[in-house]
C-alpha cells in the first residue's frame, strides 16, 4: 500500500475539515463520528493508480450536511485545475456490500496531519472489491484487478466475501454470480505463471523396479 501524501488526500482532508466544522456548529462532537470512504478515492488510497473527482463516503451516524460547500481544489489527471467534491447521491445500500464493511474498514493512515476530529476510515480492499461487483463497469473491473494484483486479497477471499454479502442483497442474483465468476477467473488469468521450482528429474532405472 502506498501511503505517500497526494493531491487527492490533501483535498479530501480539506473537505473533511469542512464536515468537521459543520457537525461542530450544530453542537455535536465530531470526534464521535467515523467517515467510511469507498469508490475511487478508496482505490487511490491503496494503489495511487486511480484518479477521481468525487468523494463516495458514508458515516457512522446520520448527518445533515450542506454538501454544496464540501469541495476543494485539485489538479485533474490532465494537470488542469479541477475540484474534488462530496457526492450526496452515494449510498452503500445501492451496491453489493458486506454487512460488516464498517467493522472491517481500515483507518486512513496519516490523514490530514491529525487536524480533522472526524475519524476517517477506508473500506478494506476485499470489501471495496465486493462493492464494485453489482454495477461492474469497465472501471469497476479494472479497480478490482488492480487491487488483486497488489496481493491485497485472493480470488477465493473475494468470492467468499461476495457470497456472504449476497445473503443481504436484493437484485439480479444470476447476473451477480456471473460477475463473480468472471472476475475470479480474470484474477487467475492475470497472475504471472510461477516457474517450476526445479527441473523434472529424468527417469532412473530403479524407478521401474518398484
Amino acid at each position: 500500500m502506498n501511503t505517500r501524501p497526494s493531491d487527492l488526500a490533501t483535498a479530501l482532508a480539506a473537505v473533511v475539515a469542512k464536515i468537521d466544522a459543520q457537525i461542530a456548529s450544530g453542537g455535536y462532537d465530531p470526534s464521535g463520528v467515523t467517515m467510511f470512504v469507498a469508490g475511487g478515492l478508496a482505490v487511490h488510497y491503496y494503489c495511487h493508480t486511480r484518479y477521481t473527482h468525487d468523494i463516495d463516503a458514508s458515516f457512522s451516524h446520520s448527518v445533515n450536511l450542506q454538501t454544496k460547500e464540501l469541495l476543494a481544489p485539485i489538479k485533474g489527471d490532465d494537470g488542469r485545475q479541477s475540484v474534488l467534491y462530496f457526492d450526496p447521491n452515494y449510498n452503500p445500500t445501492f451496491a453489493l456490500m458486506h454487512p460488516d464493511f464498517r467493522e472491517s474498514s481500515k483507518r486512513w493512515e496519516n490523514f490530514g496531519d491529525g487536524k480533522p476530529r472526524i475519524k476517517v476510515n477506508v473500506l478494506s480492499p476485499v470489501d471495496l472489491a465486493v462493492s464494485k461487483l453489482s454495477r461492474f463497469s469497465e472501471q469497476d473491473q479494472e479497480d478490482i484487478l488492480t487491487l488483486a494484483s497488489l496481493g491485497l486479497f485472493t480470488e477465493d477471499a473475494l468470492r467468499l466475501r461476495a457470497l456472504e454479502a449476497m445473503d443481504f442483497y436484493i437484485g439480479n442474483m444470476g447476473a451477480l454470480r456471473s460477475h463473480i465468476d468472471y472476475i475470479v477467473q480474470a484474477i487467475k488469468d492475470a497472475r504471472p505463471a510461477s516457474p517450476p521450482s526445479q527441473s523434472p528429474r529424468p527417469p532412473q532405472s530403479g524407478d521401474y523396479d518398484r
